[in-house]
């Protein structure tokens, strides 16, 4: 157990220095009055942390300073369980210093240490001078508050103070999480009913896109059929009208044919009568037959005779061709013979030649191949260019018979032109409406984004909202607004903060300056107050302060100070609530900084830095930073300007999409028109396929003809040139031979001149070389003679083989011819027997001609009634044609710009019903938010959140709840453990003095906290109060009290300071 070992003071009230070794056992300190001996006492309470300067009989800091000096300080030395050395000291300007074992400390330290021994803060452990008397005079609940000391009531009291400000931060931190919730609560359902509008409205546009893409599909399929058969019947209708055309046509070359007929017949009547001239057309035929007989021969002969020809002329090619066969064989030989007199030459030369006429040999040579293989293909030029001349010829002539034969209307061709550049412009027009179709697209994107940033900014605004207002945060001052909107009270202006106005740049240094004045109601009078409390203690609705105008006193307004002057300068307000303000207001002075109102001086005035800093007359400060109310509103306000600008946009994208759609619908409108008008052409073009077919075969061949015609003319021409250029060669390389030979003739003079007149032999045999060559050079040109006289045999063998051919085909069309007449030629002869059966037979064909003429007439008259019908017809064709070809165009323009649908399996009358409900549904639907569909899932979830915070700050509550109820039941525990230990402690001590017995007893045990405990005497089976004992047995009962209390809770010393 501790025990005070050692004391040593220094400049302690009396004291200049003491430094005392004290026993472990009783110390008495005796003395006469004023020697000090108290003052030891209060050295011991001073060092263990007593701060109370009446408690160590003291007026004043200075009053514990020994007079002469500034400080004082008292070291208490403790031993036994552990050594412990506490040090305190104190200076004259109230400074304190702890020391705990010589290191710096703090009295809470110290008294945490003092308690682990049973020495509390309480001091049961120290009577000091009059204590005794005290307990006996003092009252019954101070007297329980000395049991709740030695109870440890304070420790309980400092945990449920520490629970309970945590259950205030929850509380606070639920309030403002509901406060929240509250707003998002109601966001949320204005969202979901806004997502219901929207889910609705998503819903009815689906099922009208469905019903009314499945109506106009069906619509333009049946349109589409529609226009087909009438184009269809328009073609047959077509069709009837030429085939009636055609008709007439026929009936009237029919009458006009039996009317030829019959003025014939009666011609041939008339001619009946005279035999003349059949006599004369008897020998005429004969004359003819007789020129064509002749002609026969002639041509017969002259087919011979070609053959003849031919064959003459086969027989001399043949023999020109072995001539040419002949000359090249022979060629080759004198080639043969020249390499070996020029090889020979060189054997028995004893004079080298030069190298110059080797190389002109060599270069005679190479020259005379080039000619001769230019020479042939200039004649299978020439030959190749005559073939393509004839090809391009005949192309020609089929192509001219083409022309003779294409149909000469050229509707349909021009009708395919038309319907091309319609498919052209419609694909312009399609690519028109896909670039305003992707600018919808992204501007239904932009409008997506700004619903989604709208949704965002109004849950913002409401949370704001929340934040920002007195109202919303405070359930009287939101009572106060009703009772000002309804008119309930007269007399209500507001609170502080709705009441003034300022730059947002001042609202620190305003929310500072105001702190809670600004929730202040302003009020006509008092009167008015009165009404408002009473109207809110029956509603239950909280407690709110009011400032009444008549009834308030207001500070006088500070005169600057400099250069700053009162922060009321700043506001604006209206002069029926100046007083109000000035209230509030006047007394604060508004400076820049700290530093500022450090210069001023701090007791000066009332001061507020732009920061918000608060400096009081008092000397207190405060500062730092929380959130603002007034700063909310600043930021509400922005919110709602970023609102309205998001709404403007909004509004101009609406605007845009507008125009783009209307101009769509236009083009959407324009190119159906021309897909119908170009279907309707496609099916006219359809109706005359046969003749379109042939006309395109037709055209195609002519093309390829024209194209064939092209390439050999071409091919011919390329020839032409390439013959002219062969021609410059050859007369090129005929100058160069003859250059050349010129030189080798030249060289061969010298190099005989030059030799030895000895070499008889070479010079012969140079002569053999010379002539062998003149010979080979004759002889190739003549081959080159008899090839051209080949070719040109071999020409004019095919052109007599073609007039052989025609002279045959024409003696086969007089024979034709010859026959006919022949046979005519019997006919007449046998008219001329069989005249007069003839002329009855005319007469009765002459009756039929005219009653033929008369049923065909009929006929005609009947076939123009039918044409005349189906004109008609034609004409309701044309109307109801229009009228289809304008419902589909209008239906395609719709269709285009409908978009994206699914077929419904329904008949019309429920898809017009669908599309009626629909249109009814969406046009009752205004300012639908889609955005609301995809964000309400996003603030439910955020809601929930928030909810499952709540919940976990709820359990937090009712767990700090069930700790203070824990802590309540143990303190009550403790202090009646206490109470009834004391007690029983209390009543055994009676046993020693001969008084009578005693016991402590409740006013209120069952709130023993409320309860006073009092102290009673039982003398001769009769209860007595204090009152009734002496003072000497006062002492006693006091002193029992005192130690009843050590006995429960011993303490390891006690200080008694003249305990009577």
């Amino acid at each position: 157990m501790l025990f005070i070992s050692r004391i040593k003071i220094h400049n302690f009230k009396s004291f200049k220095f003491v430094d005392v070794t004290l026993p472990k056992t009783y110390v008495c300190l005796a003395g006469p009055n004023g020697s000090g001996k108290s003052n030891v006492l209060d050295a011991i309470r001073f060092a263990c942390g007593e701060i109370s300067l009446k408690s160590l009989r003291a007026k004043k800091v200075r009053d514990l300073i020994l007079a002469g000096t500034n400080t004082a300080e008292v070291t208490v030395y403790f031993d036994g369980d552990e050594k412990i050395e506490l040090k305190r000291a104190i200076r004259s300007d109230g400074k304190i210093l702890y020391k705990l074992n010589g290191v710096k400390t703090t009295r809470g330290a110290i008294i945490e240490l003092l308690k682990k021994h049973n020495v509390d803060e309480s001091g049961r452990n120290t009577i000091a001078q009059g204590e005794v008397q005290r307990i006996i005079n003092m009252g019954g609940k101070e007297r329980r508050q000395i049991i709740d000391a030695v109870a440890g009531i304070s420790d309980f009291e400092a945990k449920k103070d520490e629970a309970m400000r945590e259950l205030d931060q929850v509380n606070n931190k639920i309030k403002d999480a509901n406060l929240v919730l509250g707003e998002k609560d109601a966001f949320l359902a204005q969202l979901e009913r806004e997502r219901a509008d929207a889910l609705i409205y998503v819903d009815a546009k689906k099922n009208l896109a469905n019903a009314k893409g499945t109506l106009l599909e069906r619509e333009i399929k049946k349109l589409d059929s529609d226009l087909t058969e009438v184009c269809e019947s328009e073609q047959k209708t077509k069709g009837e009208i030429e085939k009636r055309e055609s008709a007439i046509a026929k009936t009237e070359a029919d009458i006009k044919r039996v009317d030829n007929a019959r003025l014939d017949s009666s011609k041939e009547l008339q001619a009946k009568q005279q035999t003349a001239g059949l006599i004369r057309r008897i020998e005429e035929l004969k004359a003819l037959l007789a020129t064509k007989e002749q002609m026969v021969k002639d041509k017969e002969e002259l087919a011979k005779r070609l053959e003849k020809e031919t064959n003459g002329l086969n027989v001399d090619a043949a023999g020109k061709k072995s001539s040419v066969s002949e000359l090249e064989k022979e060629i080759a030989q004198l080639k043969k013979d020249f390499v070996a007199l020029e090889s020979e030459n060189e054997k028995f030369s004893s004079f080298k030649s030069s190298g110059e006429l080797e190389k002109l040999e060599t270069q005679i040579s190479n020259l005379e191949d080039d000619l001769r293989s230019k020479r042939e293909h200039a004649i299978s030029i020439e030959a190749e260019t005559r073939s393509k001349n004839e090809v391009a010829e005949l192309k020609r002539q089929e192509q001219n018979a083409i022309d003779s034969t294409l149909p000469r209307e050229l509707e349909n061709e021009k009708a395919e032109e038309k319907i091309q550049k319609m498919k052209v412009e419609v694909k312009e027009l399609a690519g028109e409406i896909d670039v305003l179709f992707q600018r919808e697209k992204e501007l239904n994107s932009e409008s997506a984004e700004l619903d989604k940033k709208l949704l965002e900014l109004r849950e913002k605004h409401s949370v704001m909202r929340v934040q920002s207002s007195p109202a919303l945060a405070n359930q009287a001052l939101k009572f106060v607004q009703d009772l000002r909107a309804k008119g309930s009270v007269d007399g209500i202006y507001g609170t502080v903060a709705d009441l003034i106005r300022f730059d947002t740049k001042y609202t620190s240094a305003i929310e500072a300056a105001g702190g809670n004045r600004l929730l202040y109601v302003v009020v006509e009078d008092s009167n008015t107050a009165s009404k408002i409390i009473t109207l809110l203690k029956k509603a239950s609705a909280g407690r709110a302060t009011f400032i009444p105008l008549k009834d308030v006193k207001i500070a006088q307004q500070l005169e600057g100070m400099n250069g700053f002057k009162s922060v009321i300068n700043i506001m604006e307000y209206s002069s029926d609530v100046a007083r109000a303000v000035e209230y509030v207001f006047a007394e604060t002075l508004l400076v820049d900084s700290m530093e500022d109102a450090k210069r001023i001086g701090l007791r000066h005035a009332r001061m507020v830095t732009l920061d918000g800093e608060i400096f009081e007359r008092s000397g207190i400060i405060s500062g730092g930073k929380v959130a603002s109310s007034v700063l909310a509103s600043t930021q509400l306000s922005k919110i709602e300007n970023e609102i309205s600008k998001v709404k403007e946009e909004k509004a101009a994208i609406l605007q845009e999409l507008l125009d783009s759609r209307e101009s769509a619908s236009k083009l959407r409108s324009k190119k159906a028109e021309l897909e119908v008008k170009a279907k309707s052409a496609e099916i006219e073009i359809r109706g005359s396929s046969e003749m379109v077919k042939s006309r395109e075969k037709a055209f195609a061949r002519k093309k390829q003809l024209e194209i064939e015609i092209a390439d050999a003319i071409d091919s011919a021409d390329s020839l032409v040139k390439e013959s002219e250029k062969l021609g410059k060669t050859i007369s090129e390389l005929e100058a160069r031979l003859l250059k050349s030979k010129e030189q080798r003739d030249s060289e061969l003079e010298k190099e005989r001149s030059g030799a030895d007149q000895t070499s008889k032999k070479k010079t012969d045999l140079a002569a053999k070389v010379s002539s062998l060559r003149a010979t080979i050079d004759g002889k190739l040109k003549e081959a080159e003679l008899r090839k051209n006289e080949l070719f040109k045999l071999e020409e004019r063998i095919k052109v007599m083989h073609q007039e052989k051919m025609d002279a045959l085909a024409r003696v086969a069309e007089m024979k034709k011819a010859s026959a006919d007449e022949g046979k005519e030629l019997v006919q007449q002869e046998e008219k001329i027997s069989s005249t007069s059966r003839q002329i009855e037979r005319i007469f009765e064909t002459i009756k039929k001609y005219e009653s033929d003429l008369q049923s065909l007439g009929a006929q005609r008259e009947k076939t123009r009634l039918e044409m005349d019908r189906v004109t008609k017809d034609m004409n309701q064709l044309n109307i109801k044609k229009a009228t289809v070809e304008t419902k589909l165009t209008d239906l395609k323009a719709e269709f285009d710009g409908h978009g994206q649908y699914e077929t419904l399996a329904m008949n019309k009358e429920e898809l017009h019903t669908i599309v009626k409900s629909s249109e009814v549904t969406i046009t009752t639907m205004t300012n639908v938010n889609m955005a609301a569909i995809d964000m309400y899932g996003k603030k439910k979830s955020e809601i929930e959140e928030i909810r499952g915070k709540i919940k976990t700050l709820d359990d937090e509550r009712n767990a700090i709840l069930m700790m203070m109820d824990e802590i309540s039941q143990k303190k009550k525990d403790a202090f009646f453990k206490t109470f009834y230990t004391v007690n029983d402690y209390f009543r055994k001590m009676f046993a020693y003095i001969s008084i009578g017995e005693g016991f402590l007893y409740l006013d209120k045990p069952e709130e023993p906290f409320e309860s006073g405990m009092y102290i009673k005497l039982k003398r001769n089976n009769r209860e007595h109060t204090l009152d009734s004992l002496s003072g000497g047995e006062n002492s006693l009962v006091a002193l029992m009290f005192i130690f009843a209390m050590q006995l429960f809770k011993p303490s390891p010393f006690y200080v008694l300071d003249e305990v009577d």
